[in-house]
C-alpha cells in the first residue's frame, strides 16, 4: 500500500510549494520505499510508495502511460488475469505490477474499469489531453480517500491531515460531531469532522473536469444482495472455499513476506490455520497490556497455543503503561480522523514493532460483522421495538440525543442527525428484510468502514505496514449477506464460522468466551493518564474552542471512572481524544 495526494487547479495561479510539501509530508509514513511527484501548470500528483508488488523502479509512481498519469494506493488481487486479457487486446506493458494494469484498464474500459478489479484501492488518474481527473474507491472502502473541492481547486489525499494543511477554515461539522459522539466515532462518508472536507464514499467514482464540475457515480451497492435459502452444509462449504481463496490471494499476491496479527481469538487463529495450507513458514505477532483491576490486557495464553499448534515464528510484545502514555500524542496525531476506540493505541504500537521485519500482515478484522459475532445481534433479533432504528439505537448509540445535548454546546446541537440518517437508510432497504438482516447490511456498508477498518488501516500504515483483511473479501461478504441473519447466530454467535473452524482448530480456541480487546489504562483512567486528560480538557485551546459544556467536563474530571457510555466507553477518554486531535492536527496550522 501507499499514500497518494494531489491538487487540481481550475483557475490559473501558481502552486504554493509549502502546501504541496505539507501534502506530501502527511502521507510519508504510508510508504517509505520511494516517493515521486508529477506537476504541470494545472495539476500536482504525489505518491509515497510501499513496494509490495513488482518492487522494481518500473512500478514507481506517479506512473505515466501514454496521456494518463496515475497515483494508486491499494492492491488489485486479480491483476495478472486482467493483464493477460489486456495483452490479448493489444496493450503493451512496461512493468509487472498492478498499477499499470489499472491505467490500461481505464484506457480500455473507461470509468467501468472498476468493475473488473478484485481488490482494495483508492486511486487518481489524470488525463493530460482532456484535463479530467478520475478518482475511485473500492467497494467496501478499505482504502481511504479524502478530498476538498471549491471554485478554485480540488485537493485529495490518503490522509485528511494533508488537506488540513492546505486550508484556512477549520469549522467543525455539526453533523459529523453528532456522529462522532453518538455512533462511537463512526462518521460515514461523505462527512468528516471538518466542514468542506469529504470522504469519497465506498463503491463510488468521481470525475472532475477542468471547469471544476464534479460527477459522482455509484458503481456498487451492497444492499442489492438478495437472501437465498441454503442448506447448512452448503453454507459451511461455501465459506470454506471463499475464505481459503481470500486468505490465499492475500498471502501470495505479494513479492515480500506476509505475517499475521495473531490475537489468540477465533478469527485470527482461523486465519493462521488456513494460512498454514499455503505457506510453510509463518510469522505471527501478538500484543498485550498490563491488567488493571479486572480489565485483562492480553490473550497470550491462546496466541501461544495457536502458534505452537501451527509452528509459527511467534513474537509477543507487552506494552508497559509508560510506553502507552509516551505514545498517546503520536497515536492521536497519526489519526486521519478522531477515533475513540482504545485499541487504536494497540494497533499503532504493534505496527511499530512488526514493521521492523514485515511490510504486510493479515488481520482478523471484520469477522464479527460478517458472521454475527457480537452478543447484541441475538438481542436485536428478539427486540420488539417500535421500528428498526429504535431497535438499533439500543445497541449502537453511545449516547441519546438528550445526553449528547447535555454535553455539547448549543452552537453544535442542531438535529438528531444520526437517528434520522439511519432511519433513512433502513427505509431504502427491502421492506421484507428482518431488522437483523438490515443491521448486517448497515454494518458492512457503513459502520465497519469508519470504525475498525479505518482504525486498522490508519494505525498500521502510520508505520508503513499494510494490513490485509481476508474476512472482508468482497465475494465472502456478498455470500454471507445472502445468508439469513437469524441462522448466523443459530445456537451461538458466529455459528457458521465456528462450525468451519472445527475443521482447523482445537475446540478450546473455538468455544471459549469472547474477549473484547481492551487497553485498560484508557478505560480505568488514573494517575498520569488522568493528568493527561485533565490538562487537555482544561487547556486554553479547549476552553476557547467551546465545543463542550464546561459543567459537563467538570463532572467527568471529578469522577473520571464513573461515567461510561451506553457502549461501555469511558466518557472522559472520548472527550479528551477529540480535543487533543484538534489541537495536534488543526491548531498547529491555524495559529
Amino acid at each position: 500500500m501507499c499514500g497518494i495526494c494531489g491538487e487540481f487547479k481550475f483557475k490559473e495561479r501558481p502552486f504554493d510549494n509549502l502546501k504541496l510539501t505539507g501534502l506530501m509530508d502527511s502521507i510519508a509514513s504510508r510508504g517509505r520505499d520511494s516517493k515521486g511527484t508529477f506537476k504541470n501548470s494545472e495539476v500536482f500528483l504525489g505518491h509515497h510508495r510501499l513496494s509490495i508488488i513488482d518492487t522494481s523502479e518500473k512500478s514507481n509512481q506517479p506512473m505515466v502511460i501514454e496521456n494518463y498519469v496515475i497515483v494508486f494506493n491499494g492492491i488489485i488481487y486479480n491483476y495478472k488475469d486482467i493483464r493477460k486479457k489486456l495483452i490479448a487486446k493489444g496493450h503493451v506493458f512496461k512493468s509487472l505490477g498492478d498499477t499499470e494494469v489499472i491505467v490500461r484498464s481505464y484506457i480500455e474500459y473507461g470509468d467501468k474499469c472498476v468493475d473488473h478489479f478484485d481488490g482494495v484501492f483508492s486511486f487518481c488518474i489524470y488525463n493530460t489531453n482532456n484535463k479530467n481527473i478520475f478518482l475511485a474507491r473500492d467497494r467496501i472502502g478499505i482504502k481511504p480517500l479524502y478530498y476538498s473541492i471549491n471554485d478554485d481547486e480540488l485537493i485529495f489525499s490518503s490522509s485528511m491531515t494533508g488537506i488540513l494543511k492546505n486550508r484556512n477554515n477549520y469549522e467543525i461539522n455539526p453533523i459529523a460531531l453528532h456522529y462522532q459522539f453518538t455512533l462511537h466515532s463512526v462518521v460515514p462518508a461523505p462527512h468528516t469532522i471538518i466542514k468542506g472536507i469529504n470522504k469519497l464514499e465506498p463503491g463510488h467514482t468521481l470525475n472532475v473536469n477542468k471547469s471544476g464540475h464534479a460527477y459522482l457515480n455509484k458503481y456498487f451497492d451492497i444492499n442489492e444482495t438478495e437472501l437465498i435459502n441454503y442448506k447448512e452444509d452448503e453454507i459451511i462449504s461455501n465459506i470454506d472455499v471463499l475464505l481459503n481463496n481470500a486468505v490465499e490471494k492475500r498471502l501470495n499476491v505479494a513479492d515480500v513476506p506476509v505475517g499475521i496479527l495473531l490475537s489468540g481469538g477465533l478469527d485470527s487463529s482461523l486465519i493462521t490455520a488456513i494460512s498454514k495450507k499455503y505457506k510453510e513458514k509463518l510469522s505471527t505477532f501478538s500484543i498485550g497490556f498490563n491488567t488493571i483491576n479486572e480489565e485483562i490486557g492480553n490473550e497470550f495464553y491462546y496466541s501461544d497455543l495457536v502458534s505452537q499448534d501451527f509452528n509459527t515464528s511467534h513474537k509477543k510484545y507487552n506494552i508497559s503503561d509508560d510506553d502507552l502514555y509516551n505514545n498517546l500524542d503520536n497515536v492521536i496525531s497519526n489519526m486521519s480522523e478522531p477515533m475513540f476506540s482504545q485499541d487504536s493505541s494497540a494497533f499503532f504500537l504493534l505496527a511499530e514493532k512488526v514493521s521492523l521485519s514485515n511490510k504486510v500482515v493479515l488481520s482478523g478484522q471484520g469477522a464479527d460483522e460478517v458472521f454475527g459475532g457480537y452478543f447484541w445481534y441475538e438481542q436485536i433479533m428478539k427486540d420488539s421495538g417500535a421500528n428498526d432504528t429504535e431497535i438499533l439505537s439500543n445497541y449502537y448509540f453511545d449516547r441519546t440525543f438528550d445526553s449528547y445535548s447535555k454535553a455539547i454546546n448549543e452552537k453544535y446541537v442542531e438535529d438528531n442527525y444520526v437517528f434520522n440518517e439511519i432511519d433513512k437508510k433502513f427505509k431504502q432497504m427491502d421492506s421484507d428484510l428482518s431488522t437483523l438482516d438490515k443491521v448486517f447490511r448497515l454494518e458492512l456498508s457503513t459502520f465497519i468502514i469508519d470504525d475498525p477498518v479505518k482504525r486498522v488501516d490508519n494505525m498500521t500504515m502510520s508505520h508503513a505496514l499494510e494490513s490485509r483483511v481476508p474476512f472482508l473479501d468482497i465475494e465472502l461478504i456478498k455470500f454471507m449477506l445472502s445468508v439469513k441473519g437469524k441462522s448466523k447466530i443459530n445456537k451461538s454467535s458466529k455459528y457458521y464460522l465456528k462450525r468451519l473452524a472445527e475443521r482447523y482448530l482445537k475446540k478450546e480456541v473455538i468455544y471459549r468466551d469472547k474477549f473484547y480487546f481492551p487497553v485498560p489504562p484508557l478505560k480505568v483512567i488514573k494517575d498520569k493518564f488522568y493528568k493527561y486528560c485533565k490538562d487537555i480538557l482544561s487547556s486554553e485551546a479547549a476552553l476557547q474552542r467551546g465545543i463542550y459544556k464546561k459543567e459537563y467536563i467538570n463532572k467527568l474530571l471529578t469522577k473520571p471512572n464513573d461515567n461510561f457510555t451506553n457502549l461501555n466507553g469511558n466518557e472522559l477518554w472520548h472527550f479528551t481524544l477529540l480535543e487533543r486531535w484538534l489541537q495536534l492536527n488543526i491548531d498547529v496550522w491555524s495559529y
